[in-house]
């Protein structure tokens, strides 16, 4: 996103993207003027640069700043503090005290990506949509073997300990909680609490599909 921005505001660019190229958003690349008649040949793994500016070497030169923003390599201090891991197990090697994952890729891949946080000990929230009904089930009874919850696919909304994860409000925190199939409605409920005096301990998303037959609330009983 911050490269897209960068590009955007670029001198002769008249708007700019790098997405995943999934269908849904080369769709919306397409809807914005930012990809040609013939799409392009990749698939859901392949980031897409998309670049409209007035003249051609404007063009030109977006892209090539893309390209150079990306190849560059990640710079660590000294003192180590500013190392980013590039991998989820990574990650969790080095933040030892986190319980918590936040998966936002395409839908084809956040199962995988659940998975290895499930497997290293984390419970998972599931920004990403468009996951495979069998795919929330198995994830779901593995996380509940292990002891561990998975919020989602499809969660917009949580609040843990007080602190508001993805589309969450800013409300007191409190003792009350609240489980939810809904983000809207969480935000909805969690707010009218807030203006009346109270507070938020947690609010849980589980995902719109989880109080569904074949999902049976598997996570809605972990949350309870």
């Amino acid at each position: 996103m911050q490269i897209s921005r960068s590009l955007a505001s670029a001198e002769g660019v008249e708007d700019a993207a790098l997405m995943m190229a999934t269908p849904a958003n080369l769709d919306i690349l397409s809807d914005a003027g930012l990809l040609a008649a013939t799409r392009p040949a990749a698939g859901p793994g392949d980031l897409l640069i998309a670049v409209r500016a007035g003249d051609p070497a404007s063009a030109e030169a977006a892209l090539a700043r893309a390209a150079e923003r990306l190849e560059k390599p990640l710079v660590v201090a000294a003192d180590g503090d500013s190392f980013r891991p590039r991998t989820l197990q990574g990650a969790a090697r080095i933040c030892l005290e986190a319980n918590l994952a936040l998966i936002s890729v395409p839908g084809d891949f956040a199962g995988s990506e659940a998975r290895k946080a499930l497997r290293a000990g984390l419970n998972v929230m599931i920004f990403s949509d468009n996951v495979p009904l069998e795919e929330e089930i198995a994830l779901k009874r593995e996380a509940r073997d292990r002891q561990l919850i998975v919020m989602g696919p499809d969660c917009g909304t949580a609040i843990i300990g007080g602190v508001p994860l993805a589309f969450a409000n800013r409300v007191p925190r409190g003792d009350i909680a609240i489980v939810g199939a809904s983000g809207t409605g969480i935000q909805e409920v969690s707010s009218l609490i807030a203006r009346n005096g109270g507070g938020i301990s947690h609010a849980i998303g589980v995902g719109g599909r989880d109080l569904s037959e074949p999902v049976a609330g598997i996570s809605t009983l972990t949350a309870l």
